[in-house]
């Protein structure tokens, strides 16, 4: 049987990344006191379907600049912890199939470069040698 404290300064209420993240970041800030409730494991909801890949480029500059920070947190976190968290960036291959695709992935990626985030354009010759040297 857990010990839970009959008073916290904050409890959070959800063990998924968004209640992890508060919790790691208050305790950041030097917060004790803190309690995070999950019914079951960690991440164990909705959190897990999102497990694998980490896009950085999202709808504004502001919601891409959170997803930069949580993917360069994601990486430091082995480090600072001492706890394996299993993260490795690969990266991700984007392929049109028709010209229409194509021009919008370029537009995507100019959007990205704006919010400096790290893309480059290959060709079907290069997604084909890094697919098949990959496995």
């Amino acid at each position: 049987m857990i010990n839970i404290p009959t008073k916290a300064r904050v409890v959070i209420v959800g063990g998924g990344i968004s209640g992890c993240s508060v919790a790691y970041h208050l305790a950041k800030l030097g917060w004790t006191d803190i309690v995070l409730l999950e019914r079951k494991q960690l991440t164990s909801g909705t959190t897990w379907h999102a497990a694998g890949l980490i896009g950085q480029l999202r709808a504004s500059q502001n919601m891409t600049r959170l997803a930069k920070y949580s993917a360069d947190l994601y990486v430091k976190l082995e480090a600072e912890t001492g706890i394996a968290t299993g993260m490795r960036q690969n990266g991700s291959i984007t392929v049109a199939l028709t010209e229409e695709r194509k021009e919008e992935i370029y537009r995507q990626a100019s959007l990205a470069r704006a919010f400096d985030v790290d893309v480059q354009e290959i060709s079907p010759q290069e997604v084909k040698m890094l697919v098949f040297t990959q496995n």
